[in-house]
């Protein structure tokens, strides 16, 4: 018991140590990227990486099924048949990095007419997509390795081979810093950087004897079984990556400057992604939780579960959130300087979005438990391609705005189906007392907002900073300031009364 305890304890420090490092060197790199390259050879590079990225759908749900039978069959004792199905996903997975490739080539071929960018950044994007095509094989064949490593409970060795890499990842940003190297030099040490991973982990694979060999195998018939199951996923991912890697790629191709259009995008995205990051980190805990209530069949105890951490999830989602609102302008003048102020209004819709999506954490995790998530597959389609061509309609007038905007459309749809299907008809739950618990610390958060907005007008001086640190401090003392009041008003109004760590377990 104390072995597995330990595993849980360790697997989760590391996991969080990646997830946290890798938002810390987003949120870093950026800036330094920004001031070393420039916008337009960054937004440049932002094109590519976001048409590689939204390539990971190639992946099937394969990292999925494969987790859930590579582990199955370890406790079964069927070792021949994992054997046997692990290298025929080598095979696999390589015809996906020969389709990733031909996909890049395409992207090569027709780039230059495909994206608004400048005839002279043609060379630079096609080089870009160039680095990529060469580490596809590397990157592809390394989730094999990964999904071996998961199954077997060794996802903690996984998670520390991705903190060495956002490591040297830093390292070479540092170099980028203090030397004056290429933007294709950089980026192709980066790539390279995020292909290594591959090498430990069939290294310990093969030392562990969690495989016997590593040259492919071709038995499909036994993989089928794993496709099938993946496939069943991949539906859902499909459409949730589609959503959301598919905006940089529309304001690229729809916009007037494609490559300064999504470097704004990068530039916005930072904070919320990381506020989700953190977030996000909700769902391991919930859904291991829900899962023991559901098969309980302890109606009561998920009524009390779903009620008492929406209103939880809600408070936790606004202290993140709601500072980067008040302080959107201020951030934005200390992350990247002056002249990216003006987007300070998409860094508040984003985190007004981020707050809406994951104040249903809760409720989510409870669907999963379930199992029923058909009719979500449906309105995430719907959501899907209402968001895209809501986004390509609005790109040529509202540039970064369109992609912000089609989100914030694409979560309140899904966010319906909860409150309208879901929490009603599936889990038997009072939707209004679901959005009570929502809407009330998030009014009253937004309330203090407005409170403190409207006192820093009659403080002289305090927009009147200069540098970065002034931008800083002031953006701490209106935190303070409205971190306060928020919390008295949630004491004075008795939405809490007391909240402690202890109450996660």
């Amino acid at each position: 018991m104390l072995k597995i305890r330990n595993y849980y304890i360790s697997t989760f420090f590391w996991s969080t140590a990646s997830k946290i490092l890798n938002a810390i060197f987003g949120f870093v790199s950026v800036p330094i990227l920004l001031d070393q390259f420039g916008k337009s050879d960054y937004g440049i590079l932002s094109i590519a990486m976001a048409c590689n990225a939204y390539m990971y759908v190639l992946d099937l749900g394969m990292n999925v099924g494969a987790v859930k039978y590579y582990s199955q069959w370890k406790t079964e004792g069927k070792l021949d048949l994992l054997e046997r199905v692990v290298r025929t996903n080598i095979t696999f997975y390589l015809f996906i990095a020969l389709t990733n490739i031909l996909l890049l080539l395409c992207c090569m071929f027709w780039g230059s007419s495909l994206f608004a960018i400048p005839a002279d950044k043609t060379v630079l994007l096609n080089s870009c997509f160039i680095i990529l095509i060469s580490f596809s094989v590397l990157n592809w064949v390394g989730a094999v390795f990964y999904q071996l490593l998961v199954a077997n409970e060794m996802l903690g060795f996984a998670m520390k081979v991705q903190c060495v890499q956002v490591l040297l990842k830093g390292i070479l940003v540092a170099f980028v810093l203090f030397s004056e190297i290429s933007l294709l030099t950089y980026f192709f040490y980066f790539t390279l950087i995020v292909s290594l991973p591959v090498i430990p982990y069939a290294f310990i694979c093969r030392r562990k004897s969690l495989i016997k060999s590593l040259l492919p195998a071709f038995y499909f018939s036994d993989l089928k079984i794993v496709l099938l199951y993946s496939l069943s996923i991949f539906a859902l991912t499909l459409l949730q990556v589609t959503a959301v890697q598919s905006r940089p790629i529309i304001l690229g191709i729809f916009s007037e400057n494609g490559d300064l259009a999504v470097a704004d995008f990068r530039i916005v995205e930072l904070i919320p992604a990381f506020l989700i990051v953190v977030c996000g980190m909700f769902s391991s805990i919930f859904l291991p939780r829900t899962s023991a209530i559901v098969a309980r069949s302890d109606k009561q105890e998920l009524i009390d579960f779903a009620n008492t951490w929406t209103l939880r999830t809600s408070i936790l989602a606004n202290l993140l959130c709601v500072p980067f609102m008040l302080c959107a302008a201020d951030v934005l003048f200390a992350y990247v300087g002056p002249d990216y102020t003006h987007l300070s209004i998409w860094l508040v819709i984003w985190c007004l979005t981020v707050i809406l999506q994951i104040h249903t954490t809760p409720g989510n995790a409870i669907v999963l438990a379930y199992g029923k998530t058909r009719p979500l597959v449906v309105v995430t389609f719907l959501g899907c391609v209402v968001s895209i061509g809501f986004n390509i309609l609005l790109v040529p007038s509202w540039g970064l705005g369109a992609a912000v905007l089609s989100y914030l459309l694409y979560v309140l749809i899904i966010i319906g189906q909860y409150y309208l299907y879901y929490y009603r008809n599936i889990l038997h739950l009072q939707s209004m007392r679901m959005f009570k618990n929502f809407a009330g610390p998030t009014l009253l958060a937004l309330l203090v907002l407005g409170v403190c907005m409207i006192l820093s007008n009659y403080i002289p001086g305090i927009e009147s900073y200069t540098t970065r640190w002034e931008a800083i401090l002031i953006c701490g003392l209106k935190v303070i300031v409205w971190g306060i009041l928020y919390i008295l008003i949630l004491r004075v109004t008795g939405i809490i009364k007391s909240f402690t760590i202890r109450d996660f377990k």
